[in-house]
């Protein structure tokens, strides 16, 4: 009976006295609570923008956490919190670059509809983070706040907005959470600087260096004009626009959060815990109270690392390189600017994914294969480069590699078919042989209807079924997957 009256209260509340909170549930993906964060911090609609918002607040809650007054059962307990919730983040973040945590046979790739589901069970662990993390009374006035929210949803907003306005009460929280209110917007800046780069949205949603111009001359004169930045950002805004976040925004925070799981315990057991699927991008602090040559700031390393694609079936959603003394090799011969951010271990890498001896630089052999690669993701478009000209580009070679580290031992004879597998998926493309082999008539070799085990894609079976529709189309490209073969292959798929 009491549920029953909690769901009348509620529903009376939501078609009488929140119209408003009704129509954002209904119009706006994410639903109310989400369109409350848009309001007070960064505008964020897509999965992207959502789940990059989501992990800053987990990151400033233990920023706050690690400067607070807590004894060391407090601060274990911390730690193995923000561990938990780490995990909980790990499908949103795959979902967040459309690598379906799930591992269905060919929805690999596709869009998470569960997405909303799994951000509710991630904002259930921010609001138990922030019960240890913040000071006792304000973990007080937050319980006090929840208490009503069965039957008023407006508090729940104000509980949100009470997280994430903070740091716009610094006289009261500390000086720390002013710094992370101005790090967060500086923060968005940099997202809206490095959309273009990467932005493939048609008009009039994609961000080009025209609409940034303004607010890149603002941040150039690196005089930290916060107020110039926001003005920039609500132009921006006006317009309909919305930055792309990167996969090394998402390093840079879980590099930051390594670092304060070292501030908030030392515990053996604890520690690990939080540290838990965190990159490395910051060296441990030093011990203030130890040995003098043990600190000096000629010993402080440099950021290293670069972020992974998680993998299909899981895993930690953010890695980096092992850190290295000194600054890593660089890939010779790099013609754009994302090329120049490749490390040699990972150009080679790269290389081993896409069937090209490794080498220390993009050599002949590699333009080649990249080029072929490119044309798989690009198909049916014909203006494929032999260059990694954008961040997207190099976003879709590390997603192949996750998928497919070794190309031989794949089965794959070029990247034009590590282009085909990584963005289609195996199933599909075992799905489209068998058809185009029943629509050539022909007779599906002995066992090409059992899928061979991974990492094997392309078993001998599959090659005879491509090399006998080669010879059908009048092709002599032999077993492989060539763009002619799969021009031919498409057309009579249409029919």
């Amino acid at each position: 009976m009491r549920i029953v009256i909690i769901f009348f209260m509620v529903s009376a509340l939501l078609f009488n006295g929140g119209c408003a909170i009704y129509e954002k549930e209904i119009s706006n993906r994410g639903g109310y609570l989400d369109a409350v964060l848009d309001d007070h911090w960064m505008k964020a609609d897509s999965k992207g923008m959502r789940a990059l918002r989501a992990f800053a607040i987990q990151v400033s809650l233990a920023r706050i956490a690690s400067v607070s007054a807590k004894n060391e059962s407090d601060r274990q307990l911390l730690a193995i919190r923000i561990g938990a919730l780490t995990k909980r983040f790990q499908p949103i973040y795959a979902c967040a670059f459309d690598t379906n945590p799930l591992g269905v046979p060919g929805a690999e790739n596709d869009p998470c509809f569960y997405y909303d589901s799994a951000m509710v069970d991630y904002s259930t662990g921010l609001f138990d983070l922030a019960m240890i993390a913040l000071p006792v009374e304000d973990a007080r006035r937050l319980v006090n706040t929840v208490t009503g929210s069965f039957v008023n949803p407006i508090n729940i907003a104000d509980l949100l907005s009470t997280l994430l306005q903070i740091g716009k009460d610094a006289l009261k929280y500390g000086r720390v959470v002013g710094a992370l209110y101005r790090d967060t917007v500086e923060l968005e800046v940099q997202l809206w600087l490095a959309t273009p780069a990467i932005d493939t949205r048609p008009p009039p949603f994609q961000v080009t260096e025209a609409h940034v111009a303004a607010l890149r001359g603002i941040y150039s004169r690196r005089n930290d004009d916060m107020a110039a930045w926001l003005a920039a950002i609500a132009e921006l805004r006006s317009q309909g626009l919305e930055p792309m976040p990167q996969r090394r925004f998402f390093v840079e925070l879980g590099g930051l959060m390594n670092y304060i799981c070292n501030l908030i315990t030392k515990d053996s057991a604890a520690l690990p815990q939080c540290k838990a699927g965190l990159p490395k991008t910051l060296p441990a602090p030093a011990p203030v109270l130890g040995p003098a040559a043990s600190v000096g700031f000629g010993s402080i390393g440099r950021p290293v690392g670069a972020s992974r694609p998680g993998s299909p079936g899981g895993g930690p959603p953010i890695a980096v390189p092992a850190s290295s003394p000194g600054p890593a090799a660089m890939m010779g011969n790099a013609l754009t600017a994302v090329e120049k951010t490749v490390t040699v271990a990972d150009g080679m890498r790269l290389q081993q994914a896409l069937c090209v001896t490794p080498s220390s630089e993009f050599d002949t052999s590699t333009r080649d294969q990249l080029k072929n690669f490119n044309a798989a993701f690009l198909y049916p478009a014909n203006s494929a480069t032999n260059q990694i000209s954008r961040d997207g580009d190099l976003i879709n070679l590390r997603a192949a590699q996750g998928k497919f580290s070794d190309c031989k031992k794949a089965g794959f004879r070029n990247g034009f078919e590590v282009g085909l597998f990584a963005r289609f998926g195996s199933a599909k493309m075992r799905s489209d042989l068998t058809e185009a082999l029943a629509v050539a008539g022909i007779l599906a070799p002995a066992k090409f209807g059992t899928a061979p085990a991974a990492p094997l894609a392309i078993d001998d079976a599959t090659r005879q079924a491509i090399g006998s529709l080669a010879t059908k189309y009048g092709l002599e490209t032999g077993s492989e997957i060539t763009r002619n073969f799969y021009d031919r292959m498409s057309k009579s798929l249409e029919r």
